[in-house]
């Protein structure tokens, strides 16, 4: 009957609206989502088991059915396309768009391995997605060739597995030691089979794409087994050697087998360390000691679910949760722990240090041009104390490499991207009243990285900087992209003179920042490179994004890049009507190409340079194209599938990207400054030591994303006029009301 019909419809509805109010944000978060991708859209995302910042990302390696290794498809190792696993490694990039790490690769067999074994990863596996399994702290998948089902978790500083054998017989793990997800990238390595206490041990020096740049990174690795290892050897350019225990060499790797009295399942712990080997069993004693996979699981996904809870969602739907938590679950991934037990860490002066008692951890990998933006001013807003530890560090690394970095690796500079954005993670910080750290040690850094030429990390062409207030085409193509970014740098060091009370250095710097207009071409109205003598170097279009005038960009994604002055930018326009005008076309153009495959000459959804942009309609009294835009490219660039990141993460960079939309502002970077946005959950809440921020979002949907009202602590704000938050309103506990509507205001 029609009333048995509706009572069933109601009780399915009943149903699953309790199942949804039942899952945990640990429950939706999905690793796949970023590992795929097309062209300029992969994410470059690791899918494998690390705790919060961990140093050990322990997670399969992959490649194409026909074992074509395309590295553009494997920054994080995995790609979701691929149907083989090459091996297990134990460090990885998060999501960059740079070749580097994937070492101390380990790989089960069912065989003891032969000369095809050991040449070009005869050793792969094929895989399926219908036996692959990953979350927060665990990884798991069907090796179908050999018939082993591998688990993966893992501690900060451990790699934790466990493999189950189909039979009892030929219980076989090899260790690729001279793996590298760069071709040719293992400089050095040495692996040791200790068979009297189960253990191997080694090391490599990879020469990846950043960490070649300053003479590789050297990491230990200690492997210990309860199991008592029956057989073992090593190899050499596919020379196998069985009995042997220790190989040196760049093409080498080792292999331990049991006998058939040891269980069909085998677990162990693989420690590393930038420093030796007794650290690396160090971290194994003090982070596993003799728990076992399930407790170290265990253990892990609690810190992952208690670290997740840190956010309170309600309201939104399914997909909005789903991508809200994976993104939040990235920004958590990165930067790394580079200090190990003890507080023992390799400086950038090479040589190890200890952490004094107020700094919990050392942190390297820091893709700073990225995260500068929004990835870091998120842990500021959500994790201040980690993000303190976060600047500390990178005092330290001034202090003992004698530059601020630009993009540091490990414990060295690598020089990649322009700008020096550290002056502006730092600043950012100090201004949001994250200042335990030492603030003239770090101003003396900015100040000679801004002013004199440098021995890492400096400004390229500073002379010319300094005498000609810009980069001139003939000595850098890209000048023009340069002159924004440095102009960028020094309005942060004006505002942190000015704090410090250094009044005469706060002038000079704010008179230095503005020489962003010493690119503007006043006819065009856009940023073009010039020569030295003057001659303006415009590109022949505006829209081509693989023009080396800009920095992986376009004229038309620079064209909005002050964001140190933003009102000034508005100016050169004529007015806030034509900027407007000139903005909303660059946006509405963007939506005709809605893929992520190639950049988007208009906005690029997908990469830093304009990631701004759609934020700063609320600087000339349109916030509702700002709501519009932002919530557009929130439901549209950004999916709940492998492919749902629309580039390269950047650490961090595009996911925070999102969780800044979802909760309805977002950061001016360098400033104590927040821009209104369009909040998608009817409620949010953070829990902080300085007390939870609320919002609440009353009436949102997916149609109804217009501001109508907005309070902050029961205080109107002027959404004409200025729809902005000061972080002084936000720092200790605070609530947010937004009232909702599918209308513009």
């Amino acid at each position: 009957s029609v009333v048995y019909t509706m009572k069933l419809i109601l009780c399915f509805a009943f149903l699953f609206s309790l199942a949804l109010s039942q899952k945990s944000n640990y429950d939706y978060v999905d690793p796949f989502i970023g590992t795929g991708g097309e062209g300029f859209g992969i994410g470059s995302v690791p899918p494998g088991a690390q705790r919060p910042f961990g140093l050990a990302r322990v997670s399969p390696d992959t490649v194409g059915f026909d074992n074509v290794f395309i590295e553009w498809n494997h920054f994080g190792g995995y790609y979701y396309g691929d149907g083989n696993i090459r091996c297990f490694s134990h460090t990885h990039m998060v999501g960059s768009g740079a070749l580097d790490y994937g070492t101390i690769g380990i790989m089960p067999l069912s065989h003891l391995p032969t000369a095809d074994d050991v040449s070009d990863y005869g050793f792969r596996s094929s895989f399926s997605h219908d036996t692959e399994t990953s979350k927060p702290g665990y990884y798991s998948v069907l090796l179908e060739t050999p018939n082993i089902q591998v688990e993966l978790t893992a501690t900060e500083r451990v790699g934790v597995h466990r493999y189950t054998y189909a039979t009892n017989n030929n219980k076989v793990i090899l260790f690729p030691i001279s793996h590298s997800l760069t071709p040719n990238g293992c400089h050095t390595a040495e692996i040791n089979i200790d068979y009297a206490n189960n253990e191997v041990y080694g090391y490599t020096l990879n020469y990846g794409s950043l960490s070649g740049r300053f003479g590789g990174y050297k990491s230990y690795f200690v492997a210990h087994f309860n199991n008592r290892i029956n057989s073992y050897g090593i190899w050499n350019s596919s020379q196998i050697q069985q009995g042997q225990a220790k190989a040196t060499g760049n093409e080498i790797g080792g292999y331990i087998a049991f006998g058939d009295d040891t269980s069909s399942t085998i677990e162990f712990r693989v420690g590393l360390s930038s420093i030796s080997y007794d650290l690396a069993r160090n971290n194994i004693k003090a982070e596993v000691g003799t728990n076992s996979f399930d407790q170290v699981f265990l253990e892990t996904q609690q810190i992952w679910m208690n670290t997740l809870n840190q956010i309170e969602v309600e309201g939104g739907i399914e997909d909005q949760r789903v991508k809200f938590f994976t993104a939040f679950y990235h920004t958590l991934l990165a930067p790394t722990i580079f200090s190990e037990t003890g507080g023992f860490y390799l400086g950038f002066d090479n040589k190890v240090h200890q952490l004094n008692q107020s700094q919990t951890n050392y942190y390297s990998d820091m893709s700073i041009w990225d995260v500068h933006r929004t990835e870091f001013p998120w842990l500021g807003l959500v994790q201040p104390e980690r993000l303190l530890d976060i600047v500390r560090s990178l005092v330290l690394m001034y202090k003992q490499g004698g530059d601020l970095p630009r993009w540091p690796l490990a414990n060295g500079f690598t020089g990649c991207m322009e700008g020096q954005h550290s002056f502006v993670v730092i600043v950012d910080a100090y201004l949001k009243g994250i200042t335990d750290f030492d603030i003239q040690a770090a101003y003396q850094g900015m100040k000679a990285g801004a002013t004199t030429s440098r021995p890492n990390d400096g400004r390229e062409y500073i002379e010319d900087w300094l005498s000609l207030g810009y980069i001139p085409y003939e000595k850098d193509h890209s000048g023009a992209s340069k002159t924004l970014s440095y102009s960028f740098d020094d309005s942060v060091l004006s505002s942190i003179a000015g704090a410090l009370g250094y009044t005469l250095d706060q002038q000079m710097f704010l008179n230095r920042s503005k020489n962003y207009l010493n690119v503007w071409h006043p006819e065009y109205k856009f940023f073009c490179p010039k020569t030295s003598s003057g001659e303006w170097q415009c590109p022949l279009s505006w829209l081509n994004v693989f023009d080396d005038r800009y920095v992986e960009g376009d004229a038309w994604h620079y064209r909005w890049f002050v964001p140190g002055d933003v009102p000034g930018l508005i100016q050169q326009f004529g007015s806030k009507d034509y900027f407007v005008t000139e903005l909303d076309y660059f946006f509405y153009m963007s939506e005709y190409d809605p893929l992520n495959v190639l950049p988007n000459p208009y906005y690029w959804a997908g990469n830093e340079p304009d990631i701004l942009a759609g934020y700063l309609f609320n600087f000339a009294g349109r916030a509702d194209l700002t709501q519009k835009y932002v919530r557009w490219n929130m439901d549209n660039k950004y999916t709940t599938k492998p492919d749902g990141l629309p580039g390269n993460d950047d650490y961090g960079t595009m996911s925070a990207w999102y969780t800044w939309g979802s909760i309805g502002f977002y950061p001016l970077a360098g400033k104590p400054v927040y821009l209104i946005g369009s909040p998608v959950f009817n409620k949010v809440t953070i829990h902080r030591n300085a007390g939870d921020l609320v919002i609440i979002a009353n009436n949102a949907s997916t149609s109804n994303i217009y501001v109508q009202k907005l309070s902050v602590n029961g205080q109107p704000v002027d959404m004409k006029g200025s729809p902005f938050l000061q972080h002084s309103q936000i720092m200790s506990k605070s609530v947010l009301e937004f009232w909702m509507g599918s209308q513009p205001l």
